[in-house]
């Protein structure tokens, strides 16, 4: 095992040999089954996770600790984003089948700013805009919805023929959704009500719509996942950059790295796969979960990657044994 050490891990430039040499430097155990949500602050220093025990914890990457511990047994917990600039807050989902909404959550008070009401489904996504009140979220019940924070009701709604994903892009100017069908439609910020500017039609490589969407941090590509396939997308031009050998692994979540290098995603024999993000080229295989790690995550800004499955695994670098 990695030693953790007292602080955060330095910030250095992510490479192949930083890659392959991760190893596990702390292991949790606080959620009492699955991991339904995962997310680190815009700046690092905190990550918040959520499970199907309808608990929420915060950890501190700087001192590699749990600093928060809050339940949610009314409503359940899905999907939960921090919101951005805000270490405090966040848009949860809830797990409850008979009332999909979504909550403000401030757990430095631990309580609901507001409640949003009006998907009539499962939430699938949650996107938070990255430095407006705005949030976006998808559903089963085939539509997508803008909010603003500050109105109960939502601001705008993107009708689809099935489940729906969206996220904005990480300069907030541009936003992508899945609504059905395997198509990507690309919307302008500022004038959706124009509707989409672009949408680009994935069945030629896709035989399923998506189930996750994001943007890479460069803004260069979309990153799209189904149930069985995971496939890289010029957000330009919706040409194919590559495919990755993912299989049938159901509903693992994957995951840019911040300098959009890597790509990472849990496999169904517990391993976690880190590709080159546009040739698909296995760069490591990070080994240790007995179960499908549904959430993977890079740290924005440190040598970090978070993993869960059965645990809730940190990687650092492995910094060797002491020279003798």
């Amino acid at each position: 095992m990695a030693n953790f050490g007292d602080g955060m891990t330095p910030k250095v430039k992510l490479s192949d040999a930083l890659i392959q040499n991760l190893a596990v430097g702390k292991v949790y155990r606080d959620h009492k089954g699955p991991v339904s949500g995962m997310d680190f602050t815009y700046d690092g220093q905190f990550l918040v996770t959520s499970g199907e025990d309808n608990s929420v914890n915060v950890y501190s990457c700087e001192k590699a600790s749990r600093v928060r511990h809050l339940r949610c047994e009314k409503y359940g917990v899905a999907l939960i984003r921090f919101l951005h600039n805000d270490r405090d807050c966040a848009v949860a989902a809830s797990r409850n089948e008979a009332d999909h909404l979504l909550k403000y959550w401030d757990f430095h008070d631990n309580k609901y700013l507001r409640l949003f009401r009006s998907h009539t489904g499962k939430v699938t996504s949650v996107s938070p805009h990255p430095y407006e009140d705005l949030f976006l979220s998808g559903a089963e019940d085939k539509c997508v919805l803008l909010w603003d924070l500050r109105q109960d009701r939502p601001v705008a709604k993107i009708n689809g023929q099935g489940t729906t994903v969206a996220s904005f892009d990480q300069q907030g100017l541009v936003f992508a959704a899945c609504v059905g069908q395997p198509k990507l439609h690309l919307f302008d910020t500022r004038n959706y009500a124009k509707g989409e500017f672009i949408s680009f039609d994935l069945r030629s490589h896709l035989k399923d719509p998506a189930h996750s969407v994001q943007f890479s941090p460069c803004g260069k590509y979309l990153l799209v996942r189904t149930p069985a396939q995971m496939v890289l997308i010029d957000a330009f031009d919706g040409e194919l950059i590559c495919e990755y050998p993912v299989q049938e692994q159901g509903a693992a979540v994957p995951s840019f790295s911040p300098d959009s290098q890597y790509v990472m995603c849990g496999m169904a024999n517990g391993d976690v796969c880190v590709w080159g993000a546009t040739n698909a080229r296995l760069v490591h295989k990070l080994e240790g979960h007995t179960a499908l790690p549904g959430w993977t995550c890079f740290n924005p800004t440190h040598a970090l990657v978070v993993t869960a499955a059965e645990t809730l695994a940190w990687w650092i670098p492995d910094a060797g044994p002491p020279a003798t």
